[in-house]
């Protein structure tokens, strides 16, 4: 109960962390983005004025040119509806006072006494190119909208001047509005994208502090039954995350078959290598009680000797083999792959055999397949088809068969080993993969029951499967198949 909770309590923590992280981030692009498109509504402002200044001002010029103040004065008094909506003002210059400007047309707009001393300033250079902020024809448009007041336009001909002005910020509030609606867009942008943010997060996480918690769990239960207090595979069929589950369940099914490995390896050293030990030391004590008077004491003596270098023979191998399966299960003999033509290694293990098949009258052959090429290791391959040889004619009677064969389907390459010796009885199929098991029908044979162990780790080790199918009194068949892959 307490590791849940704190498995809880941490994925609460990170999801409140990474949400943070998120929110900050997210609130800091909204703040650039809404800078941004400030920027850019005062640029199409000030673009907007100065274009719609310009378009009027070039069609009242014409008129004052072509047509005389009169008629201008006439056409913007007549028509004020158009000044009014851009918010622009028309001030017609005093003939007899550069400083003195009356009201003509347009927008209603109170004029500091220093905008009166430019508009002069501005009428008298007679600058009617385009409209700009109280002169500078250099100014940029961030740069008026930061120092000027007002957007002017003199209209010069006949001596006679007007001046068309209009604020800077005259839709400074269209502005704002626009701004605001974008903003409150964004922002419900944001908000659901913080949702689906926080469902993602949570979604995410919660797979793996899911298998954090399994696996706290895992490692306070004993460790023969970890891989079934941690049984990921049924648990993660549908999740996002299956391949995770299912990368560490298969390392703790590994964990599992190493422990188990050593286990096993530990309890044949503690019982099945009692009884050599027993016999070197029956044979040691009766050496030892042997009286050197004794005609036959050395032949006694001789025969103890023969019985230790036996029984420690014996014991050495059981070890070493034992040894060996244990290294296989754990990884330590990692498969050095090559190129391997199966027909030449089944033909040069076949001919180890071939006296030994023959002494037995036990006919051993091998049946090749066309396409041979395998990607495997060689040596390991070699042991696992001498440990079957092996079994197959020592269980095989006089008059027998032994037969070697490779054959090549769905890409899954498939080595066997038939015999028509004793055959195994259906119940012992999985037990005589298991070390030091020795069935009944073999117990007067010689050997250890380690072979078949170790050749199954080998099999293994390769990513292959090793299976038998036999029947009692009609042989076995014992089938090494492994997955064909490129050489890299």
């Amino acid at each position: 109960m307490s590791s849940e909770k704190s498995v809880s309590n941490a994925l609460t923590h990170t999801q409140k962390a990474l949400f943070f992280r998120f929110v900050t981030l997210l609130l800091t692009c909204l703040f650039v983005v809404q800078m941004v498109i400030a920027v850019m509504l005062l640029y199409r402002m000030q673009s907007n004025n100065i274009n719609m200044l310009a378009s009027m001002g070039a069609e009242y010029q014409r008129i004052l040119t072509f047509n005389g103040a009169e008629k201008l004065t006439h056409v913007v008094v007549a028509n004020p509806e158009r000044l009014q909506e851009n918010n622009i003002t028309i001030f017609k210059q005093e003939v007899t006072s550069s400083t003195v400007f009356h009201y003509v047309s347009g927008a209603e707009l109170a004029l500091p006494e220093s905008s009166l001393h430019a508009f002069s300033s501005k009428i008298a250079s007679a600058e009617l190119s385009a409209p700009n902020g109280n002169g500078a024809h250099n100014e940029h448009w961030y740069q008026q909208l930061m120092t000027q007041p007002f957007l002017t336009l003199p209209l010069v001909a006949n001596n006679q001047a007007y001046i068309m002005v209009q604020p800077i910020f005259s839709d400074f509030g269209a502005v704002i509005s626009e701004w605001l609606r974008i903003g409150l867009a964004l922002a419900v942008l944001a908000v659901i994208s913080l949702l689906f943010v926080w469902r993602l997060i949570h979604s995410t996480l919660s797979p793996l502090f899911t298998l954090a918690r399994q696996l706290d769990e895992a490692s306070q239960s004993p460790l023969e039954s970890m891989s079934n207090t941690l049984n990921l595979a049924k648990q993660a069929n549908n999740d996002d995350l299956s391949s995770i589950n299912r990368s560490v369940n298969l390392l703790l099914m590994r964990l599992d078959k190493v422990i188990k490995s050593m286990d096993d390896t530990v309890n044949a050293i503690a019982h099945d290598l009692r009884t050599p030990l027993s016999r070197l030391s029956l044979s040691a004590e009766k050496g030892l009680l042997t009286e050197q008077g004794d005609r036959n004491g050395t032949q006694v003596m001789k025969d103890a000797l023969a019985d230790c270098l036996e029984s420690s023979h014996q014991a050495d191998q059981m070890l070493t083999t034992l040894l060996k399966i244990n290294d296989e299960v754990a990884g330590r003999l990692s498969p050095k792959l090559s190129q391997v033509d199966i027909n030449a290694t089944l033909l040069n293990v076949a001919s180890w055999y071939e006296e030994t098949a023959e002494d037995r009258d036990i006919q051993l052959t091998v049946i090749t397949h066309p396409t041979s090429s395998l990607l495997t290791d060689e040596d390991k391959l070699i042991q696992i088809l001498v440990n079957l040889i092996d079994n197959a004619l020592k269980f095989t009677p006089r008059g027998g068969t032994v037969q070697l064969a490779y054959s090549d389907h769905n890409n899954i390459a498939s080595l066997s080993v038939t015999d028509s010796g004793i055959g195994i009885p259906e119940d012992k199929h999985a037990l005589i993969f298991t070390k030091l098991y020795r069935a009944d029908e073999s117990r007067t044979a010689e050997g250890y029951g380690l072979g078949l162990a170790h050749a199954k780790a080998i099999t293994e080790s390769l990513s292959g499967q090793l299976t038998v199918e036999s029947e009692v009194g009609k042989g076995s068949t014992f089938t090494i198949n492994l997955v064909k892959t490129a050489l890299r």
